[in-house]
C-alpha cells in the first residue's frame, strides 16, 4: 500500500528538497526532479549503512537503481492502490527473472553496496 521510492519522490517537492538536503547531505542543491537512478542508490546506501539488523527493500526498489530495469512510470510499480478499486495487487514483474540474473547494471552495484556496508559478512 506505499509508494516506492520513485513515487514518495514525486509525491511533494517540499519534503523530497528537505530530504535531499538534510539527510543525503546535498546542502544548498537542488533535488532532481525524478528518483534518478543514483538518487535511488544513495538512498539505498544509506539505508545498508544503518544499525538496524535488517535492511529489506522492495524489489521495485532495488530495480530502480538501473535505469534499464526499471519502469517508465513509477506510479506502475506500486502494488496496491486502497483508494482504487480496479488496482488491487496487480503488479507483475516486467523482467524475465533470466534478465534480473544477468543483470549486471543491477547487480553488481548492489553487490558492492551490501559489501561496502559490511552486511556481507556474519556478526
Amino acid at each position: 500500500d506505499m509508494s516506492t521510492l520513485r513515487g514518495w519522490w514525486e509525491e511533494d517537492r517540499v519534503r523530497t528538497q528537505r530530504f535531499f538536503e538534510t539527510t543525503l547531505g546535498h546542502w544548498r542543491q537542488l533535488a532532481p526532479y525524478y528518483a534518478e537512478p543514483w538518487v535511488i542508490r544513495e538512498i539505498i546506501a544509506q539505508h545498508l549503512h544503518s544499525p538496524a539488523m535488517w535492511a529489506i527493500f522492495p524489489l521495485q526498489d532495488l530495480l530502480a537503481m538501473d535505469a534499464h530495469l526499471r519502469r517508465a512510470d513509477p506510479h506502475d510499480e506500486q502494488i496496491n492502490v486502497p483508494s482504487n478499486p480496479q488496482h488491487f495487487w496487480k503488479y507483475r514483474l516486467h523482467v524475465p527473472l533470466e534478465e534480473l540474473n544477468d543483470a549486471a547494471g543491477l547487480n553488481e552495484p548492489l553487490r558492492a553496496l551490501v559489501a561496502e556496508s559490511g552486511r556481507g559478512k556474519p556478526y
